[in-house]
């Protein structure tokens, strides 16, 4: 059970981080999965040495501690284990499929795939106009008896 020094008042949120709580928060995680893999005999399909160089685990893997903290805060529900056991098994097969396209294996770090693909921003403007006319529309709609 976490102690009351490290339950916190919210998740992490990694891109707001500043630099000198970035660096305490890398070595307070680190610590944390590292015990998570020991403790549950993750392997490295799910979660690779090199999990700290792709965003999409650090972010499943510090969501998945400040789950933890929260399941097993003083103020937790009596269900807490179970919804933490619940959130682990999701994390690990997220951390899973994402460790799958990279291919990493314990010896070898692969960096994520770049996106393949370019949004067209003449018809990202036409969406969204048409949206926002929509939304201002939808009081008149629900008005006039439309949904």
């Amino acid at each position: 059970m976490p102690d009351e020094a490290t339950v916190r008042a919210g998740p992490v949120w990694w891109p707001r981080l500043i630099a000198s709580d970035a660096c305490q928060e890398w070595r307070e995680l680190r610590v944390w999965v590292e015990r998570l893999v020991d403790r549950f005999g993750l392997d490295v399909r799910a979660v690779p040495p090199c999990w700290y160089r792709h965003n999409g685990l650090v972010e499943a893997l510090a969501a998945l501690r400040d789950c933890e903290r929260a399941c097993y805060a003083p103020t937790a529900s009596p269900a807490g284990g179970v919804e933490w056991l619940r959130a682990l098994r999701d994390t690990e097969r997220f951390c899973r499929d994402a460790a799958a396209r990279t291919g990493c294996s314990a010896n070898e770090h692969r960096p994520d795939p770049a996106r393949a693909w370019q949004t067209d921003d003449a018809e990202w403007e036409i969406f969204v106009h048409a949206d926002a006319q929509a939304r201002a529309n939808a009081p008149i709609a629900i008005a006039l008896g439309g949904e």
